[in-house]
């Protein structure tokens, strides 16, 4: 039996890793914060531990974790949020010599350079990758002229380091720069100009498992169509396809890291042409992973495999299947101006290629409690205010 431990075990993605882990006969434990949520819900979670809430993941942290980990064995750990998969790329080097757990997460020179918008942006303007036109910006004029020079209108200013698309901005000339730049450095400490890319409303989200030949062993690619907040968020609706231009585009990059195990890519397409723009990469499980497993790709099962040293087995990929973050959805059906325009239909419920994210007949409560924490989460103004402001 192995054991698995996922932090950050409250995330709606939690349901979808314990169910593709239970594939590989794993004893699947979660660290969540509090009992309301999709995580703890779940039937294929064999063993939740209720963690305080942590605003940043430091020494409290750090010594709850590892007094869990000298009473429970533990063979591999992956983070499901931005926080834990910080921390842990941080201390994995610790963890794995005292605990001997493997850490399903990059080590923290690649884990730093993946998540910071800049370098990863630079990295592509050095090696030619197809990127938005970027560049770091400080608080004084000669920055904010050189980067505007560069970058042009319409742009975005966005932290260098965050989570989804929290602290973008959207700008059309110096003087907006001027106005906003303060409160940005000030909240995220450092940020960047970037072009903004105008598109169809259609983003790309491209899973891919790289071995430690350079051998891309699956990928999945999910056509986002719906998401929350409305001006860019999470997915609520999406679609499974495949596109060999998108897989090249991120195979090339992992090739130039020498990355080994999952990656997860943000891509957009830019409208009227067939150019597509690497925005990030996210170095942690997304919230999407469920179109993989509904596609036919077990990724969890896969990155244990490959972390443990087992034979990892492959599959095929089946793409069709259209897959809705019902908590979302709902979310979006109450704010967009396109509720009952939007095709394929919001109303479109059942068929035989529809998957639910946060929830399913073998599983149904996390779907219940998911909504119920997004309720409780809306009903905090500072919250509401942060992801419903233009």
């Amino acid at each position: 039996m192995i054991n698995v431990l996922l932090l950050e075990g409250q995330n709606g993605q939690a349901p979808s890793m314990a169910w593709a882990l239970h594939k590989l006969d794993v004893k699947v434990f979660a660290i969540t914060e509090g009992r309301i949520n999709a995580g703890y819900a779940s039937r294929y979670i064999n063993k939740k531990i209720v963690c305080p809430h942590y605003e940043v993941y430091g020494d409290e942290y750090k010594a709850f974790l590892f007094d869990f980990l000298r009473r429970q064995t533990i063979h591999a750990i992956i983070p499901l949020g931005d926080k834990s998969a910080y921390f842990l790329s941080q201390h994995k080097p610790e963890i794995e010599a005292e605990f001997h757990a493997a850490c399903l997460v990059q080590d923290a020179p690649l884990f730093n350079l993946a998540r910071n918008k800049q370098k990863l942006m630079a990295l592509c303007e050095q090696e030619g990758f197809p990127h938005p036109r970027t560049r770091k910006i400080e608080n004084n004029e000669a920055s904010i002229r050189a980067a505007a020079d560069y970058v042009g209108f319409p742009a975005v200013l966005k932290p260098d380091v965050g989570m989804g698309a929290r602290g973008i901005v959207l700008v059309d000339n110096v003087e907006e720069i001027r106005q906003k730049i303060s409160i940005a450095l000030e909240v995220y400490k450092t940020c960047t100009l970037q072009r903004f890319i105008k598109n169809n409303g259609i983003y790309y989200n491209v899973m891919l498992y790289r071995d430690e030949d350079g051998k891309i062993l699956n990928h999945t690619i999910m056509q986002i169509m719906r998401y929350f907040p409305i001006k860019g968020g999470t997915s609520c609706y999406c679609k499974t396809i495949d596109d060999a231009n998108l897989v090249k585009i991120c195979s090339d990059v992992l090739e130039h890291l020498n990355w080994v195990g999952f990656a997860d890519f943000d891509i957009i397409q830019e409208e009227g042409s067939n150019a597509m723009k690497i925005l990030e990469i996210n170095p942690r499980i997304p919230a999407s992973i469920h179109s993989a497993s509904v596609s036919g790709v077990n990724f969890p099962k896969m990155m244990v495999e490959g972390a443990l040293h087992l034979p990892i087995e492959t599959y095929q990929y089946h793409p069709g299947k259209e897959i809705r973050f019902f908590g979302l959805d709902v979310m979006w059906f109450l704010f967009s101006p396109d509720r009952f325009r939007f095709k394929p239909s919001w109303f479109k419920f059942w068929g035989k290629n529809v998957f639910y994210q946060d929830g399913s007949w073998r599983d149904p409560l996390p779907m219940l409690m998911g909504c119920l924490e997004g309720v409780a989460k809306y009903m905090n103004p500072s919250f509401r205010k942060a992801k419903l402001k233009k």
